[in-house]
Parts: C-alpha cells; sequence; structure tokens
C-alpha cells in the first residue's frame, strides 16, 4: 500500500512539473542579431494588397513574419500608421527559442524611427540551430498627437533547417 501512494505521489509530482509553463530568459548580446538594410529586404506579399483611407488616426496594418535566411533565422517587422506619428516603430520584440521545458526568450532590441507613418525593419538571428522550432512576438506603436495606439503580434513557429 505504501509503495502504490509513493508512486501514485510521484507521478502527481512529474505531472505538474511536466504542466507547468517554463521561461527561460536569455542573455541580450548585440552580436546576436544583425540588421538588415531597407533596401536590402525583400517581401512578398501572400494576397492583394488594398488601400483603405482611415478617417482616424490610429494603426493601420501591421505585419510580422519569420523566415529561413541563409545565415539564420529572418524577423521582418512593419508598422503603419493612418497619419503621420512622432515615434512608429516595434518594441518588446522576442524570438523564442522552443526547448524541452518550453519558449526561450532571446530579446530583439527596440525598432523605431521618427516624424513618419511607417517603419520597417528586419533582422537575422546568426546563433539559430538546425532543428529548432522558433517564433517571434512584438508590440506594434506609434505615438500620435502625444496619445499612444498599440498592437500585440505573434507568428507561428518554424523550425530551422
Amino acid at each position: 500500500m505504501k509503495k502504490r501512494l509513493r508512486v501514485f505521489i510521484s507521478l502527481v509530482l512529474v505531472g505538474v512539473v511536466l504542466a507547468k509553463p517554463t521561461n527561460l530568459e536569455a542573455s541580450d548580446s548585440s552580436t546576436d542579431f544583425i540588421d538588415i538594410p531597407v533596401e536590402q529586404i525583400d517581401i512578398k506579399a501572400s494576397s492583394e494588397n488594398e488601400t483603405t483611407v482611415f478617417a482616424e488616426e490610429s494603426l493601420a496594418s501591421c505585419d510580422l513574419g519569420i523566415g529561413i535566411n541563409k545565415n539564420g533565422v529572418g524577423v521582418t517587422f512593419t508598422t503603419r500608421a493612418t497619419t503621420e506619428a512622432t515615434e512608429i516603430g516595434c518594441k518588446d520584440i522576442v524570438l523564442q527559442e522552443k526547448t524541452t521545458l518550453g519558449w526561450k526568450d532571446i530579446t530583439i532590441r527596440d525598432h523605431y524611427t521618427y516624424d513618419s507613418d511607417y517603419y520597417m525593419g528586419s533582422v537575422v538571428y546568426l546563433k539559430a540551430e538546425v532543428g529548432k522550432t522558433y517564433r517571434v512576438y512584438c508590440t506594434h506603436y506609434a505615438i500620435i498627437n502625444d496619445e499612444e495606439y498599440t498592437l500585440y503580434n505573434i507568428t507561428d513557429s518554424i523550425v530551422y533547417n
């Protein structure tokens, strides 16, 4: 009877440990990523692009992408506003690498510009490992007339090969 109780308690404890989500923090090293100049970014549209006129100040459309580059995992982000913003871009950008215990966070620095209605950027994570799964999330934002507009975005996961 005692042996069954020990086995049951052990199984419950293992279940609790495995069910608990785990976030691992990675060091933020500027040598892990390289910025891609805007003129070298080549984005293929997945559907017909439509232009819409907005009457209110806000974010227009925001895109976040992840893909495989020859030298790592590429991340692209585009933020658009309906009117010129004093600051526009992406912040809280995190590339995540899947581990056996959950997702390991790899922080990417904020990317932004001033006095524009559009921001586009791209980085490549140079330390990507073949066979690992990656995804990325961020917050698109624009500050218009001292008011901040934000949109959270996350990608599907990909396997780097």
